[in-house]
């Protein structure tokens, strides 16, 4: 963590988030509750960078086809006909280069009025967003040169609706280890989520409190 910090600092928050996200499961294995909500400091603080970061770039709502090109920042949001293994990928491909780019996938095509934004890691998780704009869709926006509201902040909101959907989905009692396993999993699906960073450390808490 020493490491993870001095990487933040360095505002180098993809080896940040890598970091924490090692000590995070070693953590979890230990059952070291004090740990847990250690790491999860930084750890959101690198993702909170490394997402803003990303709407300050190039945003597309609607890639419909599996040949995305990269890009050094940004957000795309794909849909039918790709996949959600394609989008899995192309977001593996993303942070292994350490790329501030921010991957979200609608089960849906690009004229339904309404989006499915579903996980493709992790628990399956489904929110239903009203579509973005029409003249939005499949083109490539520079989100800094785009008038308010922009796809940016159509972006955001999709992320948070799945993060909601994503902690509303959780069904284990609280103050159970498998609660706290519940939420991380959650986390780990939608990845972006500032409440579930927050839940997941309070869950470590009470777990600590309680001597589990």
């Amino acid at each position: 963590m020493q490491t993870a910090s001095q990487a933040l600092a360095e505002m180098d928050y993809a080896r940040c988030e890598a970091l924490c996200l090692g000590a995070l499961a070693q953590a979890r294995e230990a059952e070291d509750w004090v740990a847990v909500r250690r790491v999860l400091l930084p750890l959101q603080e690198a993702r909170r960078q490394r997402r803003q970061t990303a709407i300050d770039g190039w945003i597309t709502l609607g890639q419909d086809r599996d040949d995305a090109e990269d890009r050094s920042h940004g957000c795309v949001v794909f849909i039918r006909p790709v996949t959600a293994e394609r989008a899995a990928s192309f977001d593996l491909t993303m942070r292994a280069g350490a790329l501030p780019v921010e991957v979200l996938y609608a089960d849906n095509d690009a004229g339904s009025e309404a989006w499915q934004i579903t996980t493709f890691r992790g628990p399956r998780v489904t929110a239903v967003v009203p579509a973005p704009k029409r003249e939005w869709v499949g083109q490539t926006i520079n989100a800094q040169q785009a008038a308010p509201p922009t796809p940016a902040h159509w972006f955001m909101q999709a992320s948070e609706a799945l993060g909601n959907a994503a902690l509303a989905s959780i069904v284990e009692p609280p103050g159970t280890v498998e609660y706290f396993d519940a939420l991380a999993g959650a986390l780990a699906a939608v990845g972006d989520h500032e409440i579930l960073h927050q839940r997941l450390a309070d869950a470590a808490k009470v777990l600590h409190g309680a001597g589990r």
